[in-house]
C-alpha cells in the first residue's frame, strides 16, 4: 500500500512542481554558464596583440570562436594596399592554421570595401568551398565606416540562427575595436620607420660629403708619396733600406684603397644596382673598419664562399649593412675575454625555397635578451647606452634588405653570443651574363 505522504503528494503535485523546478533551475545554470562563455570569448578578443600578424589575428579570433559558435572555417577579411585580403584559418587535428585568399578588387579600392556587400564577399568565399554557407558581418571603424569582414563559413549547410546571427555580430562590434587599432599601430610604425630612413639618410650623406672631403685632400700628398717611393725603389735596389721603403710604398697603397672606398662610400651613383659579389662587399667593408676592429683587440675571421656568390643591389647599402653588422659587433665585444667576430658567407634557402647568397656576423659578446630580441629592428629602439647608439642601424638595415628583396635575420642568447644573418636572392647565372660589375665599371 502506498503510504500517506505519496498519496498526498500525487494529488496536490507536489512531486511534479519540484521536478520542474530542479529542471527549470537546471536549465537556468545552464544558460549562466553559456552566456559566461560568452563574455570570456568577448573580453579575450579585446586583448589582441597589437603587433601581431593578420595570420596570427585571424588564428587567435577563431580559437576564441570555435568555444560558442559552429563552423568550418573563419575568415578575416581587410584591404592591404591593392588587394583584398581573407585570412582563412581552420583547426586542422589540435593546431590551427591559416592561408591567405586573395579577392578582386576593382578601382576605387577603399570605396569598394566600404559599399561591399556580402552576397558578393559570399560568392568569392563559395566558388573557392563550393558546399558551404557563409555569414558575415562587417567591422566598422568609430566614424561608422566599413574597413573589413569576419565571415563564418559552415560545411554541413546548416543556417545559423538568430541567436548565433546577433552573437556574431555582437562580437565583431568589440573585435574591430582591436582590429582598428592594429591598423591604427602599422600606419604609426610605417611612418616612424619612414623618418628612421630620412634621418639616417641624411646622417649617411652628410657623412659622405665629408669622406669626400678628406679623400680629395689626402689623394694629393699620397700621390707624391707613392710616386716618389718608387722612385727611390728603383734607385735603392740591393740597399739595406730597399725592404724600409717598400714597406711605405704598400703602407701608401693601403691608404690608396681606403680613399677610394671612402670615395665609393660618398658616390650617389653607387645606389644603381648591378651584379656584385658578397665577398668583395665583406672585403671592402673591412678595409674600411678593419683597422678600428683590430685596435680594439678583436680577432676577426671569414669564412668565404668559393667561387663568389653573386646577387643583384646596390654595393653601397650591401655594404652600409655589413659595417653596421661589424660595428655592433664590436660593442657589443667590449670587456669580454677572447672577443672575436666570424664573417661567413654560403649559399642558402629562404622560407619560401628560394636560393640565397647568405652572409653571417657572429660575436661571442653580451647577447641580447629574449624579451628584446623581438624590438631590436624597431626605429629608435636600441640596447645600447643611450650615448652610443640612435636606435636606427638596425632598422635602416632591414630596411635596404627587405627593398632587395632578402631579409635580415637574427638569433642570439644573452651572455653567450649574438648572430645576424643576411638573405639576398641568387643571381643565377644566366642573368648575369652580360651584367654590368662594379669592377667592370673600373672600381
Amino acid at each position: 500500500m502506498q503510504s500517506k505522504q505519496e498519496i498526498l503528494e500525487k494529488l496536490t503535485g507536489i512531486q511534479s512542481s519540484r521536478n520542474s523546478y530542479y529542471s527549470e533551475l537546471t536549465s537556468l545554470f545552464e544558460e549562466m554558464k553559456k552566456k559566461n562563455r560568452q563574455l570570456a570569448v568577448i573580453n579575450q578578443l579585446t586583448q589582441l596583440q597589437i603587433n601581431a600578424s593578420w595570420p596570427e589575428t585571424s588564428i587567435y579570433i577563431a580559437a576564441q570562436l570555435a568555444q560558442i559558435l559552429p563552423f568550418a572555417q573563419f575568415a578575416l577579411t581587410l584591404l592591404q594596399g591593392s588587394t583584398l585580403c581573407a585570412y582563412l584559418a581552420r583547426q586542422e587535428g589540435d593546431e590551427w592554421q591559416c592561408r591567405t585568399f586573395s579577392l578582386p578588387v576593382p578601382s576605387g579600392q577603399h570605396a569598394f570595401v566600404q559599399t561591399l556587400q556580402t552576397d558578393a564577399l559570399h560568392r568569392s568565399f563559395l566558388d573557392a568551398y563550393p558546399g558551404h554557407r557563409a555569414l558575415s558581418v562587417p567591422l566598422c571603424s568609430q566614424l561608422n565606416q566599413t574597413f573589413g569582414y569576419l565571415t563564418l563559413l559552415v560545411a554541413d549547410g546548416r543556417a545559423a540562427t538568430d541567436e548565433e546571427a546577433e552573437l556574431f555580430s555582437l562580437i565583431a562590434s568589440h573585435a574591430a575595436i582591436s582590429v582598428e587599432n592594429m591598423l591604427l599601430f602599422q600606419d604609426v610604425n610605417e611612418k616612424i620607420k619612414i623618418e628612421a630612413q630620412l634621418v639616417q639618410s641624411a646622417k649617411m650623406a652628410a657623412i659622405g660629403e665629408m669622406a669626400a672631403g678628406i679623400a680629395h685632400e689626402l689623394n694629393s700628398p699620397l700621390t707624391a708619396i707613392l710616386g716618389n717611393s718608387q722612385l727611390l725603389l728603383r734607385d735603392m735596389q740591393g740597399s739595406p733600406a730597399a725592404p724600409l721603403m717598400n714597406d711605405i710604398y704598400q703602407c701608401g697603397v693601403r691608404c690608396k684603397k681606403i680613399i677610394q672606398n671612402l670615395l665609393t662610400f660618398s658616390r650617389q651613383e653607387e645606389y644603381l644596382f648591378s651584379a656584385i659579389s658578397i665577398n668583395e662587399v665583406v672585403e671592402d667593408a673591412l678595409s674600411l673598419i678593419g683597422y678600428q676592429l683590430s685596435v680594439s683587440g678583436l680577432t676577426v675571421t671569414k669564412e668565404l664562399a668559393q667561387p663568389p656568390l653573386r646577387f643583384r643591389g646596390s654595393r653601397h647599402q650591401i655594404e652600409q649593412i655589413v659595417i653596421n653588422l661589424l660595428l655592433n659587433a664590436r660593442d657589443a665585444l667590449i670587456g669580454r675575454e677572447d672577443p672575436r667576430i666570424e664573417l661567413r658567407s654560403f649559399l642558402a634557402e629562404d622560407a619560401d625555397g628560394r636560393a640565397c647568397v647568405g652572409l653571417s656576423v657572429y660575436d661571442n659578446g653580451q647577447g641580447i635578451a629574449a624579451e628584446q630580441l623581438p624590438q631590436i629592428f624597431q626605429p629608435f629602439y636600441s640596447t645600447k647606452e643611450r650615448t652610443k647608439g640612435t636606435g636606427l642601424g638596425l632598422s635602416v638595415s632591414l630596411g635596404i634588405a627587405q627593398a632587395h628583396g632578402g631579409r635580415l635575420l637574427a638569433e642570439s642568447e644573452e651572455g653567450q653570443y649574438s648572430c645576424f644573418t643576411l638573405l639576398l636572392p641568387l643571381l643565377r647565372e644566366e642573368d648575369q651574363d652580360g651584367e654590368e660589375t662594379d669592377a667592370g665599371r673600373g672600381r
